[in-house]
């Protein structure tokens, strides 16, 4: 079965800025444990089950943490974020595209 259109964008240092957005977006209790020692930041919109199956993907790829960035109603993800050091979020979106694209 083929994958649904799958949009990626890859955020090596995120900007201050770009952290308030994700902080008015996501829960205050995950928010707490983003952005600690993670510098590089993977935004991925598409269907849900490609982003629950994208977000187990990029778990057992690679050290990074995943969260959703919720949408307007709970049937609706608008984006799923990777953060991590550049390298493993490159190889965890690395798995992600070489699987659902």
């Amino acid at each position: 079965m083929a994958a649904h259109e799958i949009k990626i964008h890859i955020i090596h240092t995120v900007s201050p800025g770009t952290r308030d957005i994700i902080r008015s977006r996501v829960r205050k209790d995950v928010y707490q444990n983003l952005f600690q020692d993670n510098s590089s930041l993977a935004l991925l919109h598409g269907d849900v089950c490609d982003m629950i199956y994208a977000s187990d993907m990029a778990q057992k790829a690679a050290d990074v943490a995943v969260f959703e960035i919720p949408g307007s109603c709970p049937q609706h993800m608008t984006c799923l974020g990777i953060l991590g050091d550049v390298a493993a979020v490159e190889t965890a979106v690395a798995r992600i595209q070489k699987a659902l694209l």
